[in-house]
């Protein structure tokens, strides 16, 4: 049994091995993801209920920036950061209201492939950092409030589109700063 273990995992690498290359010939140069490239991003979109709970909708902002680091086969592989904030007011039949504001700062990775349509940049990722909550309650009995620190991981799938070297239209969708955004990205390099 296990040297039937062994011989698949063989043929699955082998076969790795000639797939990747093939897809590579196929990757268009005109990606806009490459080795050395720099891009920023500014989106807007519903935010996240990272604490709370989750009643009441708000939106969340956030920027990020990637470098494309190394080559991995087909795609990139980057790094770069990421910085957000989202914020939540909710008010209950008995006049109570709360509000809810998170700001989250950290790293972010992800692998880009851009499937050989020029100006096309697709994308998926995991954003990994800190993040900072404030928290207000009014009710009958009185004010309430307290602030906390919480870890900042997520996972999120992007495409980019791109009109010129420099320019272009972005969307994300998962569970980050947001649960989706769109909003621009340039590339400085």
């Amino acid at each position: 049994m296990r040297g039937k273990s062994i011989i698949a995992g063989m043929l699955i690498a082998c076969s790795l091995l000639t797939v990747v290359p093939a897809f590579a010939q196929y990757r268009t140069s005109d990606s806009p993801m490459r080795e050395g490239s720099w891009l920023i991003g500014i989106g807007v979109g519903p935010g996240t209920h990272v604490f709370g709970n989750g009643y009441g909708f708000g939106p969340g902002f956030k920027v990020f920036f990637e470098n494309g680091t190394w080559q991995l086969g087909p795609g990139i592989l980057t790094l770069g950061g990421d910085v957000g904030f989202s914020f939540f007011s909710n008010t209950f039949y008995d006049g109570g209201k709360e509000n809810w504001l998170n700001f989250m700062i950290g790293a972010r990775s992800a692998y880009h492939y851009g499937w050989d349509v020029e100006g096309l940049d697709t994308y998926a990722g995991i954003p990994l950092g800190v993040g900072f909550s404030a928290y207000t309650h009014n009710d009958v009995i009185g004010y309430n409030g307290y602030q906390g620190v919480f870890p900042y991981v997520g996972v999120f799938l992007g495409a980019s589109y791109f009109f010129n070297n420099q320019f272009g239209l972005n969307g994300e969708v998962g569970y980050n700063v947001t649960y989706a955004n769109i909003g621009v990205i340039f590339k400085l390099h």
